[in-house]
């Protein structure tokens, strides 16, 4: 037997949980809301979706980036015109 290899058992000991709170700031949450949810909802409402038609963060994802995609893509072809942004893909 190896006098260093030895174990602890106790059975009172119960590690305790650390929760940790960051300070409120309310500025900086209102802006916070402004930044993010702002592109979200206006992609949400452009396509007359209002909510998630998929379950998992996966397939949210995956709607979310396609929704994001089409979003864009009209965006651009707003801007450049469709040959031109076709032009561009090409070379």
């Amino acid at each position: 037997m190896n006098p260093f290899n030895h174990t602890l058992d106790r059975k009172d000991y119960v590690p305790k949980k650390v929760v940790l709170k960051p300070k409120e700031d309310i500025h900086k949450i209102k802006e916070r809301m402004c930044l993010s949810e702002h592109p979200f909802g206006t992609v949400k409402w452009y396509h007359g979706a209002h909510y998630l038609l998929c379950k998992g963060k996966e397939k949210v994802t995956a709607e979310l980036g396609l929704s994001f995609l089409a979003y864009n893509l009209k965006r651009a072809i707003n801007m450049v015109g469709a040959k031109k942004l076709i032009e561009a893909m090409q070379g």
